[in-house]
């Protein structure tokens, strides 16, 4: 009986160690991926960090971009507006000139109906005597 007892007793221990060695080797493995973690943790903050500040530094020279691209678009649209004003100003100036050659082709053919000009017409005295 006392051999039964230290046999179960020697398999109970064997047992705890194999328990305690299963245990030891499953912390060894946990922390080993612990620092695997950590580590990729670190890497990932530092790609983060870096992206940041990358994007604080597009975000600047954006700022900076954006101000030269509306006062660019500023002067470019005054500079096409004023070229508007020029171009509608003599696109006037030359519709008044057509207007005006239009104008004396026009008496020139009313003239050259009578072949005369007219500026050659004058009453007569005898027709004043009708507004009388």
């Amino acid at each position: 009986m006392a051999n039964d007892l230290l046999k179960k007793l020697e398999d109970k221990i064997n047992a705890a160690i194999e328990t305690i060695e299963l245990s030891r080797m499953e912390v060894s493995d946990l922390k080993e991926q612990n620092e695997e973690l950590e580590n990729r943790y670190s890497d990932w903050e530092t790609r983060l960090s870096t992206l940041i500040e990358k994007f604080e530094q597009l975000e600047d020279s954006e700022n900076g971009d954006v101000e030269v691209e509306v006062s660019s678009a500023i002067q470019s649209t005054e500079g096409e507006k004023e070229e508007e004003v020029e171009a509608a100003e003599t696109l006037d100036s030359e519709e008044e000139d057509d207007d005006e050659e239009q104008d004396s082709d026009d008496e020139e053919e009313l003239g050259s109906t009578f072949d005369t000009s007219a500026d050659s017409f004058t009453e007569s005295p005898e027709s004043a005597q009708h507004y009388v």
